[in-house]
């Protein structure tokens, strides 16, 4: 089915070599895939008048019905390749299965590839191999009981420094209360209340007198 409907269509088909391949790798986000094909593509055409566009889709009614075969650009073997069917934006890649070897299904005309899966970098596990021996697991068991043992050390150290401080602020009131009552013993002044205000007051001294026995008579001349 061809949207819009046009009375003559003429059909082009693209096979692009693995160098114009390598501008759909660039621009199309192909991340953590590899493409192992050449771009094949098709593509139709008004034929018919210029009062319809120039470029026009077709929509297969039943699914899969456009079969795009990679057969014969390739020769070598592919392990488990995807099919990469490249929106006209310029941009959006979608991935499935290929309907059978080497052959892709669609429903619309467009450019086709296929891909494969790229191995994980040197020297790191496999995320399979990872996940089934549980590793993953572990590694994040792991760094949550680290890192709740240094929130955990950190939190006693401050609760220590807090009472540490505590203590020594404590002593030294007790210190200074010790001093003061020990002044207030050891005084030789006593202490008295002069309104409201507690003040040492000097203890009120008075001179015994003496009688005298000897006297001097005066003779008067």
């Amino acid at each position: 089915m061809l949207y819009p409907c046009v009375e003559r269509v003429m059909l082009i088909t693209h096979r692009l070599s693995l160098n114009w391949s390598s501008i759909y790798s660039a621009n199309y986000n192909l991340s953590g895939y590899q493409l192992v094909s050449p771009i094949l593509g098709l593509a139709a055409y008004n034929a018919g008048g210029k009062s319809y566009p120039f470029e026009v889709g077709i929509r297969s009614a039943q699914g899969n019905s456009i079969a795009v075969n990679f057969t014969n650009p390739i020769d070598d073997p592919i392990v488990n390749p995807l099919c990469a069917i490249f929106e006209g934006d310029g941009k959006t890649v979608s991935l499935k299965p290929p309907i059978s070897d080497r052959v892709c299904g669609s429903t619309s005309n467009g450019h086709f590839g296929l891909v494969v899966k790229l191995p994980p970098p040197a020297g790191s596990p496999p995320p399979a191999a990872v996940t089934a021996a549980g590793g993953g697991g572990r590694a994040a068991v792991w760094k949550v009981a680290v890192a709740s043992s240094v929130g955990s050390a950190l939190g006693i150290v401050l609760l220590g420094l807090l009472v540490v401080a505590m203590f020594a602020k404590v002593k030294k009131k007790a210190r200074m209360v010790e001093m003061e009552r020990r002044a207030y013993e050891e005084e030789a002044l006593q202490v008295s209340m002069v309104g409201h205000v507690r003040a040492p007051v000097a203890a009120g001294t008075r001179t015994v007198p003496t009688i005298e026995h000897h006297f001097v008579h005066y003779n008067p001349k």
